[in-house]
């Protein structure tokens, strides 16, 4: 009986491990479909890190897009363009 008990809280064990590892945003083991979709990264000026290409957190300059990852990084960017923009 303990064998049967133990053996049936392994396989849980490792049911629960092996689904829940699996990478955001795939649905299933083949990584097709709508949810392999992923959204294009641009590289935040302000403070480097990369963010998904949000419109709404963006600024012209020099004919060219900036993404940003908040407001605040925003509103830095259109205080000083020139610290920030790419050369």
């Amino acid at each position: 009986m303990k064998r049967a008990v133990l053996a049936v809280a392994i396989v849980l064990v490792f049911i629960t491990t092996s689904t829940t590892g699996l990478p955001q945003g795939r649905r299933g083991f083949g990584g097709g479909g709508r949810g392999s979709e992923r959204a294009e990264k641009a590289r935040d000026p302000v403070c480097g890190i990369m963010v998904d290409k949000n419109p709404d957190l963006s600024a012209n300059y020099r004919g060219q897009v900036y993404y940003f990852c908040s407001k605040a990084d925003q509103e830095k960017f259109k205080e000083a363009p020139d610290k920030y923009a790419k050369k």
